[in-house]
């Protein structure tokens, strides 16, 4: 997925300069109120994410908080050192995992707003010079709407719960060999089942949505490229390298 979102970043779409020409100017106006614009809708977009993350994040910590410490009390019965430290660290990865997860699927959205940006402000110049852009314009909604609706489901996996129930651990019996082995028996059960459902969670999310709108900003991105001479309306062009 990234070397997928690094190629859509520096792929070579052509930027006005404000060169001393009368449609150099007017065309450098254009874009920078356009991408102003832009890039003000963007940062809303990325900020509000941050925010709505924060807040299911912070949901899930208090919801958690209480069978949380019934859980680490529970773990304290395992007599063993290493394997009670082993469970309490294997216990919080899951959460940390999604939370890693769920920040690296937003940054991708964030650099996808970034390429469509780009895409937007370069098929206004197009038009300003007079070339249909229609199914560009198209295009771009089209990617917008699938990335706020990434947006929307990541944020939703962010307020999920991996985090093992107290309930799963054995409440008797636990001072003898038979009763500390069915202490281990139903962590690593429960252990399993949560990387089973983190990862299904995790590769849906990645391999449904976030693939949406990584498709959907290489369409509009191709749709660009499309319009005749899309390159053609400036002097000067920006290398692919330096955006």
């Amino acid at each position: 997925m990234s070397s997928a979102a690094a190629l859509l970043l520096t792929a070579n779409i052509a930027f006005a300069e404000d060169r001393p020409t009368t449609k150099g100017r007017q065309d450098a106006n254009v874009e920078l109120r356009m991408k102003s614009a832009s890039t003000t809708e963007n940062e809303t977009n990325k900020e509000n994410a941050k925010e709505r993350v924060k807040a299911a994040r912070e949901e899930v910590k208090a919801r958690m908080e209480v069978e949380h410490e019934k859980v680490t009390k529970r773990l304290t019965d395992i007599q063993d050192k290493v394997k009670r430290e082993m469970a309490e660290k294997i216990a919080t990865q899951f959460g940390r995992l999604n939370d890693t997860w769920t920040d690296h699927f937003i940054d991708l959205l964030d650099r996808y707003d970034a390429v469509i940006q780009k895409i937007q402000a370069r098929a206004d110049i197009a038009a300003s010079a007079g070339k249909d852009v229609t199914s560009v314009t198209a295009a771009i909604q089209s990617a917008k709407t699938a990335i706020a609706t990434a947006r929307a489901a990541v944020i939703a996996q962010a307020a999920k719960t991996y985090a093992v129930a107290s309930s799963t651990i054995p409440t008797t019996a636990t001072s003898t060999p038979s009763g500390q082995e069915k202490i281990m028996q139903n962590l690593r059960k429960s252990f399993q089942d949560l990387h089973t459902t983190l990862f299904k969670d995790l590769t849906t999310l990645r391999d449904g949505v976030m693939k949406d709108a990584r498709q959907a900003v290489q369409n509009a991105l191709q749709a660009l490229g499309k319009v005749p001479e899309v390159d053609e309306d400036h002097a000067t062009t920006t290398p692919a390298s330096n955006q």
